[in-house]
């Protein structure tokens, strides 16, 4: 692993934790429903996340985009029903959740961030996105925060990445490399790390 990939990885770990501690050493609040369980949403893992990897862009003099626009077009529905996510001339333009990127614009990486076990179109979009060869980024990741991660959750989790068992993942086409890491909430629970 080269030394970015490392320290980012550091800074995703870093994240996880905070979100385990329910601390951020900021000015973020973690809200609680009227059950007064937390909420676990896609959205704290991406702001702390933000927070967490400023040190790192600063080191690099790298910066970073939110929602960046895709360099292809997609198609993920058609007459307002889901269909296999594909590149598509017709489709739209689509984005990351965010990028880090050089002082030439050059991308270093994208992610997308989410939380539990999303609806396994959600998945298929993104990595009918991360796996285009022309989305070119050195570094390709998925984020996923769980509450819990049990046998059950890992299998219906790794279920979403093979498209024998996600009827809307094409076959995999490309060599492009996601890394694929899930925590939960519970520090009893072991991460996942898996490249697809």
């Amino acid at each position: 692993m080269e030394k970015f990939q490392t320290k980012l990885e550091e800074v995703i770990n870093n994240t996880f934790e905070i979100l385990r501690k329910n601390d951020s050493g900021s000015r973020i609040v973690f809200p609680t429903y009227r059950d007064s369980n937390h909420r676990v949403s896609e959205q704290e893992l991406r702001f702390v996340f933000v927070e967490q990897v400023q040190g790192l862009l600063k080191e690099y003099d790298y910066y970073y985009s939110v929602e960046t626009p895709t360099k292809d077009i997609y198609r993920f529905s058609q007459d307002k029903k889901y269909i296999s996510p594909r590149i598509d001339e017709s489709g739209k333009s689509a984005s990351f959740d965010l990028s880090i990127v050089d002082k030439s614009n050059n991308t270093i990486a994208i992610i997308e961030f989410k939380a539990k076990n999303s609806d396994p179109h959600e998945y298929a979009k993104d990595l009918c996105k991360l796996w285009n060869p022309n989305e070119k980024s050195r570094y390709k990741y998925l984020l996923n925060l769980f509450e819990k991660i049990d046998p059950r959750t890992k299998k219906h989790f790794f279920d979403k990445f093979d498209p024998s068992q996600n009827k809307w993942l094409e076959a995999k086409t490309s060599e492009e490399k996601v890394v694929v890491i899930a925590q939960s909430l519970r520090d009893t629970d072991e991460q996942i790390r898996e490249e697809f």
